[in-house]
């Protein structure tokens, strides 16, 4: 079964290992300075089937990573290649301390949620999402036509009124949909929308967010 919006929040089986994986990886970290005995029995009977779930789980060795297509406040965009199926795709890494230094503005279940629950016609898609020790993953699609901002960058703040109104239009429909739906949690920064070409556009609904 796919993951279901309970009280505006995404919840699948993916929801339980990741607690487990939290709970190991904060017991480690108490082991090594509180010599918890509880503790240390929990880690060494759950290690064996941990391991065989990391082993299952997608990782960032899986990817080929072709170049850096960006950079943000919690981590970096690049471009990557599936090694198994030779796909492109788009990898959002995420530091988890960074994110936890600035918890008000760090918005990532929030993301995913929308990501996975979005209308695909507004929305990047997004395929896979996963965790390790230090980092957060999303894997997207790859949308060549690069985001709003260095487009407008690329008119010295002067772009034609043609693409303006086309542009504008796709914004405020956009908008439209994200105020109609259920996930109407936050304000999307216009800038930070990912152009496929000049013939359409999908919002990409992280990069900044603002709480209402």
């Amino acid at each position: 079964m796919g993951p279901i919006l309970l009280d505006g929040k995404s919840i699948n089986s993916e929801v339980l290992f990741d607690i487990l994986i939290a709970v190991y990886y904060e017991c480690q970290r108490v082991i090594a300075t509180t010599r918890n005995k509880q503790q240390q029995r929990f880690c060494e009977f759950i290690k064996p089937y941990l391991d065989r779930v990391l082993d299952l789980h997608l990782k960032v060795s899986d990817f080929e990573q072709l170049k850096i297509i960006g950079r943000g406040a919690f981590g970096q965009v690049a471009l990557v290649k599936a090694k198994e199926s030779g796909s492109i795709f788009a990898m959002k890494t995420l530091n988890k301390m960074e994110m936890l230094k600035r918890a008000d503005t760090a918005c990532y279940r929030e993301e995913r949620d929308v990501l996975i629950h979005g209308s695909v016609d507004w929305f990047t898609k997004l395929h896979y999402s996963f965790q390790d020790e230090t980092n957060l993953y999303l894997i997207m699609d790859y949308y060549i036509g690069g985001d709003l901002l260095t487009l407008l960058s690329k008119y010295d703040d002067n772009m034609p009124e043609e693409m303006c109104r086309f542009y504008a239009a796709q914004i405020v429909l956009g908008e439209f949909y994200w105020k109609g739906s259920q996930l109407d949690l936050f304000y999307i920064k216009g800038m930070n929308e990912i152009l496929m070409g000049w013939n359409d556009k999908k919002i990409n609904r992280k990069l900044n967010l603002v709480s209402d």
